[in-house]
This record gives structure tokens, sequence and C-alpha cells, in this order.
């Protein structure tokens, strides 16, 4: 007898096929909505600024609900420990700013967070107190003629170079902001063509000035330098045009929890999903129910004195 194995092999591919298919909807867990903190007292300028919001599921930017993400009627205090404080007002959705503007951080006070919720529910944060911050004794600038296609031009790397006192632990934390020289090209100063006009108050087929901040978390800890002078870079300025770069440069002093909660971030944030990355925990703070310690919000409250310096 003659066999059709063309027919065979078709017939047994569909059964196989059919057979191995199997729809699966996995559950997704939905976690209770948790309180997000961002805080932050300085030695520098007033006011200060307490973010509030709930965590929550993410969509995209459009489709997020604003009005059940952010905090808008909580109460939020700041008061330190010689019995002053100052009352947080709503400034925009979500933040509040320090109303005393006499209420201004000092090195070696401590600081506490206080926010009152409309739904009842008080948290405290961990008292923080302000240690002191070497100074910048100089800021060197190296030119970097690093190009990466459609990612990046040539830039300038802006240094700080400090002497860390060897008596203390210090842990330390670096932003900065900066105005570089560019050129307009387009031929439209409206949206969608950012390089001309708008956010860089700027003509087109003019030369401008345009405004951009650090967005990196950058910290470090003195354990392997301490006593030693140390160079740590701080920005990386973009070459777009020819021109000066006028840059800013802020070094905060960080408490050890802090510096633990920023190492923590940028853990997870820098994890590429490999099978050794560790698994993602949530980035708890240091600001928790006053009658539940085991509800404790993400994000903190951080307490520092700041140098400043420009090149």
């Amino acid at each position: 007898m003659k066999i059709n194995f063309r027919k065979y092999y078709l017939y047994l591919f569909i059964i196989l096929s059919t057979a191995c298919v199997r729809s699966v909807t996995p559950p997704i867990q939905q976690g209770q909505p948790m309180l997000v903190v961002e805080g932050l007292v300085t030695t520098d300028s007033t006011p200060y600024t307490v973010k509030l919001s709930y965590s929550g599921k993410y969509i995209s930017t459009v489709t997020l609900d604003t009005n059940q993400i952010f905090i808008n009627d909580a109460k939020v205090v700041i008061k330190d420990d010689a019995g002053d404080s100052t009352t947080c007002n709503l400034a925009s959705p979500g933040t509040y700013q320090s109303s005393n503007n006499s209420f201004i951080g000092t090195v070696g006070r401590s600081y506490t967070l206080l926010i009152y919720l409309s739904n009842g529910k008080t948290y405290i944060s961990s008292v923080e107190k302000i240690n002191p911050v070497p100074a910048i004794d100089s800021i060197s600038v190296v030119y970097d003629s690093t190009y990466i296609t459609d990612i990046r031009p040539t830039q300038f790397i802006v240094s700080v170079n400090v002497n860390d006192p060897a008596s203390t632990q210090n842990y330390y934390r670096w932003t900065a902001t900066a105005y570089v020289p560019r050129k307009s090209w387009g031929d439209s100063c409206n949206y969608p063509f950012p390089e001309c006009g708008s956010p860089y108050s700027c003509t087109c087929f003019a030369e401008c000035e345009q405004f951009t901040t650090s967005s990196e978390v950058n910290v470090l800890s003195d354990e392997f330098i301490r006593g030693k002078e140390f160079s740590q870079p701080a920005f990386y300025s973009p070459i777009y045009w020819f021109g000066k770069h006028f840059v800013e440069i802020k070094q905060y002093s960080l408490n050890e929890d802090i510096y633990a909660f920023w190492l923590q971030y940028l853990q997870q944030t820098n994890e590429t999903g490999g099978i050794l990355d560790p698994l993602p925990s949530s980035l708890l703070g240091n600001i928790h129910n006053t009658t539940d310690s085991n509800d404790v919000a993400l994000g903190y409250f951080e307490t520092s004195a700041v140098v400043t310096k420009r090149v």
C-alpha cells in the first residue's frame, strides 16, 4: 500500500499545533495605593518643597489621572528641634511649599516632616540632622570628544575637586544646572520643533542659550577616600554650538540613611533585567504612619547643607 506521507505530515502538524496552543491569562497584582513623598530642607534658599502623591497603575502620561494620583488636601508641617516650625501650603497639584521664610535650615539642627491626610492618617519622618558639607575647592573641565550618533553630541565633563575631611564620615550628592550655547535651525518656532524657539527663548536662525539641568542621581561615600582630595564628575555639558557654557553646581551633605536610599534607587534603575539581577523592591523611605510602623511611605525626607560654585 502506498502511503501519502505529505498528507500524513500535514495532519500531524495540525494536531500538534492545536494541541500545544493554550491561552493563559496571568493574574496581575493590584496593590493598595501607597503614599509617595519627596521633601527637602537645606541651608540654601527657601521656600522648601514637599511633594505628595499616591502610587498607582501607570499606562501613559496621556491617560494618567492626576486627580487621583496627586494629594491636594493634606496638611504639611516641617519642624525643628528648637521648637520652630512652618506649614507648607499647596502651590500646585501635589506640591506644597513652606510659608515661613524665616524658617531656614541650619547645620547641626534636626528636622521632622509631618503629613496629615484627609483620611485621618498621619505620617511622620525620622528625625534628620543637617550635617556640614565640605567646600568645593575648584572645578575642572575636560573636553570629551566621544560622539554617539543620534544620542548625544560631544561634551564638557565638569568635575568638582574636594578635600574630604578625615575627622568625619561624609556622604555627598551633586546637582547641576547650566546655560549652553545653541543655534536654532528650524523654519518654524512651534512644536514639534523644540530646537527653535520655546523652551530656549530663541528666535529662528539665531544663537541662543539653552537652560539644561542634570537628571542623574549623583552620590558618593568617602568610605575609601576619607581625608583625601578627590575629583568627581558633576555635570556633562553638551556642545551644540560655539560659545561659553555657564554651569552652577550644588554639593549637598547626606545622612547615611538617605545615602542608602539613593543607592537602592540607583541599583534598581540601572538593572538590565538579567537573571542575576536582584528582584526589584519598593523604595521605602524614612516616613511612616504614626499608628502603624509597618505602613511606610515611598520616597524620602532629606536634610542637607549646601555649597554652590559656578564656572
